[in-house]
Protein backbone atom coordinates (compact mmCIF):
# COMPACT_ATOMS: atom_id res chain seq x y z
CA UNK A 1 0.00 0.00 0.00
CA UNK A 2 3.09 2.28 0.29
CA UNK A 3 3.81 2.03 -3.32
CA UNK A 4 -0.11 4.17 -4.49
CA UNK A 5 0.23 6.75 -1.69
CA UNK A 6 3.09 8.40 -3.87
CA UNK A 7 0.59 8.44 -6.72
CA UNK A 8 -2.37 9.11 -4.26
CA UNK A 9 -0.44 12.44 -2.83
CA UNK A 10 0.00 13.05 -6.41
CA UNK A 11 -3.05 12.43 -7.27
CA UNK A 12 -4.47 15.07 -4.56
CA UNK A 13 -2.19 17.86 -5.59
CA UNK A 14 -3.09 17.46 -9.00
CA UNK A 15 -7.27 17.67 -7.95
CA UNK A 16 -5.88 20.58 -5.58
CA UNK A 17 -4.44 22.51 -8.57
CA UNK A 18 -7.03 22.22 -10.68
CA UNK A 19 -9.80 23.18 -8.37
CA UNK A 20 -7.44 26.24 -7.95
CA UNK A 21 -7.69 26.57 -11.60
CA UNK A 22 -10.98 26.31 -12.22
CA UNK A 23 -11.67 28.43 -9.14
CA UNK A 24 -9.58 31.25 -10.46
CA UNK A 25 -11.06 31.04 -14.06
CA UNK A 26 -14.65 30.90 -12.63
CA UNK A 27 -13.65 33.89 -10.32
CA UNK A 28 -12.47 36.00 -13.35
CA UNK A 29 -15.61 34.92 -15.17
CA UNK A 30 -18.38 34.09 -13.44
CA UNK A 31 -18.02 35.09 -10.01
CA UNK A 32 -19.36 38.75 -10.71
CA UNK A 33 -22.39 37.15 -11.81
CA UNK A 34 -23.14 34.56 -9.96
CA UNK A 35 -22.52 37.47 -7.09
CA UNK A 36 -24.63 39.80 -8.89
CA UNK A 37 -27.70 36.88 -9.09
CA UNK A 38 -27.36 36.64 -5.71
CA UNK A 39 -27.45 40.21 -5.15
CA UNK A 40 -30.74 40.38 -7.15
CA UNK A 41 -32.29 37.59 -5.77
CA UNK A 42 -31.64 39.34 -2.21
CA UNK A 43 -32.87 42.56 -3.53
CA UNK A 44 -35.64 40.60 -5.29
CA UNK A 45 -36.93 39.17 -1.48
CA UNK A 46 -36.00 42.62 0.16
CA UNK A 47 -38.75 44.26 -2.18
CA UNK A 48 -41.27 41.43 -2.09
CA UNK A 49 -41.03 41.61 1.88
CA UNK A 50 -41.22 45.33 1.76
CA UNK A 51 -44.21 45.25 -0.32
CA UNK A 52 -45.41 42.38 1.88
CA UNK A 53 -45.05 44.80 4.99
CA UNK A 54 -46.65 47.76 2.80
CA UNK A 55 -49.89 45.75 1.65
CA UNK A 56 -50.18 44.44 5.62
CA UNK A 57 -50.06 48.14 6.29
CA UNK A 58 -52.54 49.00 3.99
CA UNK A 59 -55.18 46.43 4.97
CA UNK A 60 -54.66 47.52 8.33
CA UNK A 61 -55.47 51.21 7.14
CA UNK A 62 -58.56 49.54 5.21
CA UNK A 63 -59.65 47.94 8.29
CA UNK A 64 -59.95 51.08 10.03
CA UNK A 65 -61.56 52.36 7.64
CA UNK A 66 -64.25 49.70 7.09
CA UNK A 67 -64.65 49.57 10.56
CA UNK A 68 -65.16 53.44 10.88
CA UNK A 69 -67.46 53.08 8.16
CA UNK A 70 -69.38 50.53 9.78
CA UNK A 71 -69.50 52.40 13.21
CA UNK A 72 -70.67 55.21 10.61
CA UNK A 73 -73.53 53.38 9.24
CA UNK A 74 -74.71 51.67 12.91
CA UNK A 75 -75.06 55.78 13.79
CA UNK A 76 -77.00 56.36 10.98
CA UNK A 77 -79.29 53.42 11.21
CA UNK A 78 -79.66 54.21 15.19
CA UNK A 79 -80.32 57.67 14.12
CA UNK A 80 -82.92 56.43 11.47
CA UNK A 81 -84.10 54.13 13.91
CA UNK A 82 -84.97 56.96 16.35
CA UNK A 83 -86.24 59.32 13.91
CA UNK A 84 -88.88 56.39 13.04
CA UNK A 85 -89.60 55.94 16.69
CA UNK A 86 -90.30 59.51 16.99
CA UNK A 87 -92.68 59.67 13.76
CA UNK A 88 -94.29 56.65 15.36
CA UNK A 89 -94.85 58.34 18.83
CA UNK A 90 -96.00 61.70 16.52
CA UNK A 91 -98.35 59.47 14.43
CA UNK A 92 -99.62 57.86 17.61
CA UNK A 93 -100.02 61.49 19.47
CA UNK A 94 -102.08 62.65 16.09
CA UNK A 95 -104.34 59.22 15.69
CA UNK A 96 -105.07 59.75 19.63
CA UNK A 97 -105.96 63.40 19.10
CA UNK A 98 -108.20 62.66 15.98
CA UNK A 99 -109.80 60.02 17.68
CA UNK A 100 -110.73 62.29 20.63
CA UNK A 101 -111.77 65.32 18.16
CA UNK A 102 -113.73 62.02 16.31
CA UNK A 103 -115.58 61.49 19.94
CA UNK A 104 -116.06 65.00 20.96
CA UNK A 105 -118.03 65.67 17.39
CA UNK A 106 -120.17 62.14 17.84
CA UNK A 107 -121.02 63.20 21.62
CA UNK A 108 -121.55 66.96 20.49
CA UNK A 109 -123.66 65.25 17.57
CA UNK A 110 -125.69 62.78 19.81
CA UNK A 111 -126.37 65.75 22.37
CA UNK A 112 -127.71 67.65 18.83
CA UNK A 113 -129.88 64.87 18.33
CA UNK A 114 -130.62 64.37 21.96
CA UNK A 115 -131.90 68.47 21.87
CA UNK A 116 -134.06 68.21 18.61
CA UNK A 117 -135.62 65.19 20.12
CA UNK A 118 -136.71 67.03 22.96
CA UNK A 119 -137.54 70.29 21.34
CA UNK A 120 -139.99 67.76 18.73
CA UNK A 121 -141.10 65.69 22.14
CA UNK A 122 -142.16 69.35 24.05
CA UNK A 123 -143.81 70.41 20.57
CA UNK A 124 -145.90 67.03 20.40
CA UNK A 125 -146.65 67.63 23.81
CA UNK A 126 -147.70 70.81 23.54
CA UNK A 127 -149.64 70.34 20.49
CA UNK A 128 -151.12 67.33 22.28
CA UNK A 129 -151.79 69.92 24.98
CA UNK A 130 -153.49 72.42 22.60
CA UNK A 131 -155.40 69.44 20.96
CA UNK A 132 -157.08 68.22 24.33
CA UNK A 133 -157.18 72.33 25.72
CA UNK A 134 -159.24 72.37 22.72
CA UNK A 135 -161.59 69.30 23.39
CA UNK A 136 -162.07 70.78 26.97
CA UNK A 137 -162.54 74.05 25.80
CA UNK A 138 -165.80 72.39 23.17
CA UNK A 139 -166.49 70.26 26.11
CA UNK A 140 -167.38 73.36 28.34
CA UNK A 141 -168.87 75.46 25.81
CA UNK A 142 -171.30 72.40 25.46
CA UNK A 143 -172.33 71.88 28.81
CA UNK A 144 -171.79 75.45 30.22
CA UNK A 145 -171.11 74.15 33.61
CA UNK A 146 -170.70 75.61 36.69
CA UNK A 147 -167.43 75.85 39.18
CA UNK A 148 -167.26 72.41 40.35
CA UNK A 149 -168.57 70.77 37.07
CA UNK A 150 -165.11 72.51 35.30
CA UNK A 151 -162.79 71.52 37.89
CA UNK A 152 -163.74 68.14 37.86
CA UNK A 153 -163.33 67.88 34.39
CA UNK A 154 -159.85 69.71 34.18
CA UNK A 155 -159.32 67.25 37.22
CA UNK A 156 -160.12 64.56 34.40
CA UNK A 157 -158.17 65.94 31.63
CA UNK A 158 -155.05 65.64 34.11
CA UNK A 159 -155.47 62.18 35.15
CA UNK A 160 -155.65 61.41 31.55
CA UNK A 161 -152.46 63.17 30.51
CA UNK A 162 -150.80 61.65 33.39
CA UNK A 163 -151.99 58.40 32.13
CA UNK A 164 -150.47 58.64 28.49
Amino acid sequence: MQAHNPNIAAEIAVQIIGFMVVFLIMKQLAWSKILGAIDDRRRFIEKQHADAEKKKADLVALEIEYRQRLDKIEQEARAKIQEAAAQGQTLARDIQEKARQDSEKLIERAKSEIEQDLVKAKLTVRNEIVGVSTLIAERILKEKLDEKAHAKLVERFLDEIGQK
